[in-house]
């Protein structure tokens, strides 16, 4: 596996996923009423696009360094990123009580997308590995 291939690859999933994310949110600025659009989807955006760019960062390295562990190690980081995203999802809507639904709800729905993201470029990079082992062990 190739660090540098396997980011770089990464990263363009990643901002093409984005845009596409950032274009389908303009239309929704654009043609549906306020109460639908949470005036911080920009740094909502920005804060998925980094978050899941660090966590894949550090997964990968992680299946470099202990593959029989990713499970565990996945799991966990997991369970820390949903916990903190809970915990700021919450303080965002009690902090902002009017604008409490459309953030909650640009938050879930980022959140799935980025989640889903990550999860099958981890799910590809641990499957590469796992082969280039097979064949280095027969």
């Amino acid at each position: 596996m190739n660090y540098k291939r396997t980011i770089l690859r990464f990263i363009k999933t990643l901002v093409i996923a984005t845009l596409l994310v950032a274009a389908a949110a303009f239309l929704i600025f654009v043609y549906a009423p306020a109460t639908y659009y949470t005036p911080a989807f920009p740094f909502l955006i920005v804060f998925f696009l980094l978050v899941t760019l660090i966590i894949f960062h550090f997964m990968v390295k992680a299946i470099e360094k202990r593959p029989a562990r990713f499970l565990y190690i996945f799991m966990l980081t997991t369970l820390l990123k949903l916990l903190a995203y809970m915990t700021a999802m919450v303080t965002y809507a009690l902090l902002n009580r009017e604008d409490a639904r459309a953030f909650i709800i640009t938050f879930f729905i980022l959140y799935v997308i980025f989640t889903s993201i990550e999860v099958i470029a981890l799910l590809r990079v641990n499957s590469e590995f796992m082969q280039k082992d097979d064949t280095l062990n027969n």
